[in-house]
This record gives C-alpha cells, structure tokens and sequence, in this order.
C-alpha cells in the first residue's frame, strides 16, 4: 500500500479526524471498564463520541463576531482535535459567515496541500482571524460563554464535495492545536453512558473547574510542520503548532521519555505514539505490529488466526478499510510511576508515512485515540454502520493541561 493509499493528514498533520457515521445504537452499555489491580479491560475498537467546542471569529480582538447578524450569531460547531496542528474550517463556514481567503503576493489564493486516506487534498487559507471558544454542549452560547479571544490565526479552508461533504452535509469544521495553546482541556465522559455527548471545556489554567486527577500521563510536543507544503512559494500558510505525543520525541534520539509499550502473545514493542482527540480508534505502525509476530500483507489483511476487526475510516481524499486485533496489553506511562495497561488493547495495523522536501520519509509509531478514554463499541460494515458491545469508558475526567505537558485522568 502506497503513501498516498494509507497516509492520513488531513489539514493539519497526522490523523486528525477518524469519523465513524452515526447510526441508532441497538445495544446496551456493559459494567464500566474499570481500572483493576493489573488492567483496564473491555475497551472496544472505536469510541462513541469525540469532543466538541463552539467557535466564533472576528477580525479584532474585541470586535463583533463575523457573521454576528445571522441566524446563529456566527456560531459554529467544530471537532477539537489534539490530532491538528492547526484549525480547518469547512467551505460551508467560510462562504456562510464570508471570509475572505488569503492571497499570494502576485494576487493569487495560497493553496495549502495535506495528505488523506485517498491521496493529496488542498486547501484554501483564511484572512487573518482571531477565534473564540466555549465549552460543548451549552445551548446559552452568549458573549460571556466564549474564551478571550486567540489570534490572529490564519486558518484552512476544506473544499467542497467528497466524503467528508456527504456524512456532514452542513460543513465539519476542526479546532485544533492553536485554539488550545497555553489552556487546559476538561472532558468530562460520563454523559455517554446516557448516550449523550461528552461535555467539553477549553480553559485558562488554574481554573476553579479543572477536576483534580490521579494518573498523569506525561505529553511530548512535536511539530509536524515540516511536512506540509505552501503555494507559491513563498506565501503565508496556515497558523500550525507543535502536537501531543506520548513517548520520547521521535525526531529527538537524545530524549528519555518513557514510551507506550505493546506486548502480544510474549513478545514486546515500544514507540512513541499521537494522543489524537480527533480519532474514534486508535492503531499501530506495521513494523511495530510485526516487532510483536503479527504479519501484514500489502493489502493490509493481517495473518494470524485471531480475532481481528476491520473500520471504514474516512477522512481527506476518501475512504479506506482498515484491520486490527486485540494486542495482550497496552501500557501508557504516568509520572506516578506505575503505567496504565489496558488487556486485550484493539489497536488498527496501518501505516501513516510523510516525507519532507527532501524526500525523508516518517512513520509513526501509533495513534491513541478516544476510544481508550470514553465509552466505546464494536463496530461492523461500512459507512452506516452497526454498533453493539457498548462498554463504558474507565474515566470518568479526563484533563490534558498544555502548559504542563500532561494528560490527566481520574477512574470511575
């Protein structure tokens, strides 16, 4: 499978988005996968939901909100993704709430280029905005609810059509890395079990909300930017920033941070892996699923004689199947020194590849995504897909404090 077939980039550099199509759910939530003297167990291959934030732009700090006059008030939903370097606005957005794109020198518009599930995508860039947020869901979204504001960040603009324009007919919008610089993350799970949404905040910190936590998972920042390309030369991109990893930064040899560790059937492998609140599952690098004895045929069909999974992920330049297991045991570091281990880990096998300008390629070594955080199911068929084994997630706060580089959660 080449680059292009399996790579996912969209926007903003690395998996951002794993979008699972919502159907009526036809099944129960089991008991709780709670921590355990040796491992959380029950986790299944894809969450119920993702975080959300509201958005708002203006173009001073203190000015009104644009498109303040229409019907929502310039008010937008958007995916708050740990997993984007930076922030992608739906052309249903831009062209509703008119903004204007950014030009080159010559007069131009600057084209941005990323890499999806399909192939390369490009993308418009917005004018210089500033950018609000309030926690989600709140149906009071007045002045008050929103952040002071951030900026000016020039944004991305996704176009029109493809597979992300059928599952979101009114324009999925994604607020990544920069609208959380410098805050802390509160998510709060536990309204899943009523199959609500998760309730989310984007705070400064020291905030009076903030739940306090007992595991602390320790957060490397790594930026991803070299890896995009901007055209003409010389034109202004997106506003893009460093992206949550766990493990030693893999650009650095000389980092000793504590890497996530995967054991299968007796045998151990270690790497360094995205927290990517923008993925309803998670995975792992084909070489790193081979250190382990599980083989992969180029058409990413894994051989083994257990039980394996497949998703319908989706995302820039369409769709893909991908496989998966369930790994012995997964094991995150905390800064309490005991790490957290989940038994029977679902992990997806698939390779996410990007080279530089000078053609050096990078692998990652894994995604962990939200289904290892909230509630989460099995999934099975395609684009409408069914969902069972519902099991409620093992947290019941979750707190990813940028300015001190840790994740923390708290168990049920």
């Amino acid at each position: 499978m080449t680059f292009r077939d399996c790579a996912r980039l969209a926007t903003f550099v690395v998996l951002p988005l794993l979008w699972i199509a919502p159907t009526p759910l036809r099944a129960e939530h089991a008991p709780a996968a709670a921590p355990s003297v040796d491992a959380i167990e029950g986790v299944q291959s894809a969450a119920l939901d993702q975080p959300r934030v509201y958005l708002q732009l203006k173009r001073s700090a203190r000015g009104p909100a644009v498109g303040a006059a229409g019907e929502d008030g310039g008010v937008f939903e958007a995916f708050l993704d740990t997993g984007a370097s930076g922030v992608m606005l739906s052309a249903e957005v831009v062209d509703g709430l008119g903004v204007k794109k950014e030009k080159s020198p010559r007069g131009g518009e600057v084209v941005f280029e990323d890499v999806g599930v399909g192939g390369a995508d490009k993308f418009g860039v917005t004018e210089p905005l500033f950018v609000t947020v309030a926690g989600y869901p709140n149906a009071d979204q007045d002045a008050g609810a929103f952040t002071q504001a951030v900026g000016p960040l020039r944004m991305q603009v996704r176009p029109p059509g493809g597979l992300l324009q059928l599952l979101a007919p009114g324009g999925l919008n994604v607020a990544g890395m920069p609208v959380m610089v410098g805050k802390v993350v509160v998510m709060d799970p536990t309204p899943l079990t009523k199959f609500d949404k998760i309730r989310t905040t984007v705070v400064p910190p020291g905030d009076r909300s903030i739940p306090k936590t007992s595991r602390s998972v320790p957060l490397t920042y790594v930026s991803f930017a070299r890896f995009t390309r901007v055209a003409p030369a010389g034109s202004r991109g997106p506003d893009l920033q460093p992206n949550p990893m766990i493990g030693p930064d893999p650009f650095n040899p000389a980092d000793k941070a504590r890497p996530v560790v995967v054991q299968h059937n007796g045998r151990t492998a270690t790497g360094t892996f995205l927290l990517d609140t923008g993925a309803a599952s998670s995975m792992i690098s084909r070489a790193m699923a081979e250190k382990l004895g599980v083989k992969v045929n180029p058409d990413g069909q894994l051989v083994t004689r257990e039980k394996t999974f497949q998703l319908t992920i989706g995302g820039l330049g369409g769709q893909k199947q991908a496989h998966g297991l369930f790994f012995t045991k997964m094991e995150l570091p905390t800064r309490e020194g005991k790490p957290i281990a989940y038994a029977q880990a679902p992990l997806l096998v698939a390779d996410i590849t990007v080279a530089d300008e000078k053609g050096k390629p990078f692998t990652l070594d894994g995604v962990l995504g939200m289904n290892y955080l909230v509630a989460s199911a099995e999934v099975t068929g395609g684009l409408l897909p069914d969902i069972g084994n519902i099991v409620d997630g093992p947290w019941r706060a979750i707190v990813i404090d940028h300015p001190n580089k840790v994740m923390g959660l708290e168990p049920q």
